[in-house]
């Protein structure tokens, strides 16, 4: 044995407001002839050409549901834009960077020898070879 036909009680079932719900039951009795265009239109308090356009936009929502779609999961577009290239290549470049600031640290660490002197760096200049030294006051000579 079969259940028997719920008609417009399938609407119940429907996640949404319940005022909605009962505007889209009202709609659907009129389809099926259990309530008059004119009864329905008291109910919603709509105009009968008001009625009948949301009649129409629920049907035609309904025929755009049953539409076929393509089967499985939708596509993922894997198209790259400049910029998230131009992003990527700095991630690179800065990648590259730390791993050698990584290799200096260490080296630091394991061998300061290397890096000793390399702190200030003399702003003056240095003087030339073999020119003469000035003589601070004071001084004898």
């Amino acid at each position: 044995m079969s259940r028997p036909p719920e008609g417009v009680g399938h609407v119940d079932r429907l996640d949404g407001p319940e005022d909605l719900k009962w505007r889209l039951r009202v709609l659907l009795e009129t389809i099926v002839g259990s309530v008059s265009v004119a009864q329905a239109c008291e109910e919603l308090g709509v105009s009968e050409s008001r009625l009948h356009e949301l009649r129409r936009q629920a049907l035609v929502g309904a025929l755009g549901a049953l539409m076929p779609k393509p089967a499985g999961r939708p596509a993922t577009a894997e198209t790259t834009t400049a910029r998230e290239k131009d992003l990527e290549t700095r991630i690179e470049e800065l990648e590259v960077d730390l791993q050698a600031a990584l290799v200096r640290t260490e080296l630091a660490l394991a061998m300061p020898e290397l890096f000793r002197g390399r702190g200030k760096k003399n702003r003056r200049g240095r003087k030339k070879a073999g020119a003469p030294r000035p003589t601070p006051p004071g001084a004898g000579g």
